[in-house]
């Protein structure tokens, strides 16, 4: 089984659930399952922008990165969070390879603003279009986790921010994943008494959207979830990270919480 999971918001900066988080993959890949972490680090952008007295700006859920805050994502992103995921891992004795986009030609993207689905006036943000799958069949040959940052190549050689919910997407596809799991701070998708829905298709995403239901945030990770089974990948689930052994009790299949997302 080859999974990828994303971990993002609150879950990736508190460090006691991290850690857990980080042990059941551990434990899921010394069982042989093939795993890629895809990490966000909005949080730490955030901060990092705010010491620098730099804003940050959101249009539809995605970051306006011009070129200075793109330098800051770079380091942030790529550096501080990746370099710090990956020293975790090896404390639990995971040999654990921590990369971007631009790493082996990875993950390639294009720029995104004007695109269908993306608005105007987001600067540096990428939309990932082609991912290196032969790269991480290596690495996956030589037993490593591949822990990949949110940042893209350009054909233009140029790195792009890309949204981490899409660039798992991107990575589930493009490797041949048969479940891509977002790991959440929220239980999972909520309808409009905040109940969780425990399986939810395209047609009531968008139905959650007209309403207003579905903002920030949810919209581009609905949406890569979409495309991620359009693209082949088996089972996209949005999980509440800070569920006990949330990951082993998906991989025995005795998962009880989240939301399955499903094609129509």
């Amino acid at each position: 089984m080859r999974i990828t999971v994303k971990l993002g918001g609150s879950i990736l900066e508190d460090a006691g659930t991290r850690m857990r988080i980080l042990a059941q993959i551990t434990r899921i890949a010394a069982e042989g399952q093939e795993i890629i972490l895809v990490h966000g680090g909005g949080k730490s952008l955030n901060r990092r922008l705010s010491q620098m007295q730099m804003s940050s700006q959101f249009i539809e859920g995605l970051r306006v990165t011009d070129a200075e805050t793109l330098n800051v994502a770079v380091m942030v992103l790529a550096g501080e969070v990746n370099k710090r995921i990956v020293a975790e891992m090896s404390e639990l004795g995971v040999r654990a390879l921590g990369i971007c986009g631009a790493d082996g030609g990875a993950v390639r993207c294009v720029p995104a603003a004007g695109l269908p689905g993306y608005p105007d006036g987001i600067g540096f943000v990428g939309k990932p279009t082609e991912v290196n799958g032969s790269f991480f069949d290596l690495l996956f040959g030589y037993r490593l986790v591949p822990v990949v940052s949110s940042i893209g190549l350009g054909s233009d050689a140029r790195l792009y921010n890309i949204n981490a919910d899409q660039m798992a997407c991107a990575c589930a596809a493009g490797t041949g994943c048969t479940s891509l799991i977002y790991l959440t701070d929220v239980p999972g998708v909520r309808d409009e008494n905040g109940s969780v829905m425990r399986n939810l298709g395209e047609s009531e995403i968008l139905s959650l959207r007209s309403r207003g239901i579905l903002s920030g945030g949810m919209l581009p990770k609905t949406s890569s979830c979409l495309e991620a089974l359009k693209a082949g990948v088996g089972s996209v689930l949005i999980l509440p990270g800070s569920s006990p052994d949330i990951l082993i009790r998906f991989a025995d299949g005795t998962l009880k919480e989240g939301t399955r997302i499903h094609g129509n």
